[in-house]
């Protein structure tokens, strides 16, 4: 009898993943051991204290505040309220006396971003070019 040697061809699976992950895992210790020695450098800085008792001025600021109360514009000026925004800018001119000071605008969280705009307007009409933006914080209501 007659043996038949079949040959068998080995079947390709697609790409042999272990030198790939050899790689894989060479690199993620490297990463990991260049990570841990590089330490930031820090400058020692030893400042002199100061012999005389002068402070600093505080920094001078105006403060525009715009909210909605029912519905209606409310607009203040360093904590003094406004009629309109047409009467901001001299206000805020005559204030700061000719400086540039910054500007802190205080705005509602329900306002329209139109009238949010409309107030940034207003601040840089009035000649003042630094300003900041920030959300009126909400009226806690204490707990019962």
């Amino acid at each position: 009898m007659l043996k038949v040697r079949r040959h068998e061809i080995p079947e390709n699976n697609g790409l042999n993943m272990t030198p790939l992950m050899d790689v894989i895992f060479q690199l993620l210790v490297f990463f990991v051991l260049t990570s841990s020695l590089a330490r930031p450098t820090q400058i020692e800085l030893n400042l002199p204290e100061s012999s005389s008792g002068v402070k600093a001025a505080p920094d001078k600021r105006l403060v525009v505040t715009y909210r909605l109360q029912a519905d209606q514009p409310e607009i203040t000026l360093n904590a003094r309220p406004m009629e309109s925004l047409e009467s901001l800018g001299p206000e805020m001119q005559s204030l700061a006396g000719g400086e540039k000071i910054p500007v802190d605008i205080q705005i509602d969280r329900g306002v329209p971003y139109q009238n949010v705009v409309a107030v940034i307007d207003a601040v840089r009409d009035a000649g003042f070019a630094r300003f900041s933006l920030l959300t009126l914080a909400r009226k806690s209501t204490p707990a019962p």
